[in-house]
């Protein structure tokens, strides 16, 4: 459990103070279904957007094991996500995906100054159901 938490924790150090990790943030900004990403795929495109949702998951359920059975694979291959995630530096494709999420949440922040926490926080809800029957009806 202590090298759990320790691996979390060193990935949430390399985010700014201030970020937010909800799960939901990495499915409105990813462009890929759940059910398309516990699928065995090895394409760059869909490992990346896998791990950062491992990641995200991981960090926000603070589980390891728990992010593996989310995404249909074991704890190492979460603990191999949060290493990524860890060194995005130097992968410049991963890092734009990351990036987008937290361009997502900073937007949701200015926006929660201007009209009311409650409001985005609904905006946020309503956007979340609209995309979960889209993905529905896509099926």
């Amino acid at each position: 459990m202590t090298y759990e938490l320790n691996t979390i924790r060193n990935t949430k150090k390399t985010f700014p103070k201030n970020t937010r990790f909800m799960f939901e943030d990495f499915l409105i900004t990813c462009p890929f279904s759940i059910s398309y990403l516990k699928e065995k795929n090895r394409k760059q495109e869909v490992m990346q957007w896998r791990q950062i949702g491992m990641a995200w998951y991981a960090i926000e359920y603070k589980s390891l094991t728990q992010a593996g059975e989310f995404f249909n694979h074991d704890h190492s291959t979460v603990v191999h996500a949060l290493k990524c995630i860890q060194d995005r530096k130097f992968n410049p494709s991963l890092s734009d995906k990351v990036n987008k999420i937290l361009e997502l949440m900073q937007l949701e922040i200015e926006d929660s100054n201007q009209i009311g926490i409650k409001e985005v926080n609904s905006l946020i809800y309503l956007e979340k159901l609209i995309r979960k029957k889209l993905a529905f009806v896509e099926k």
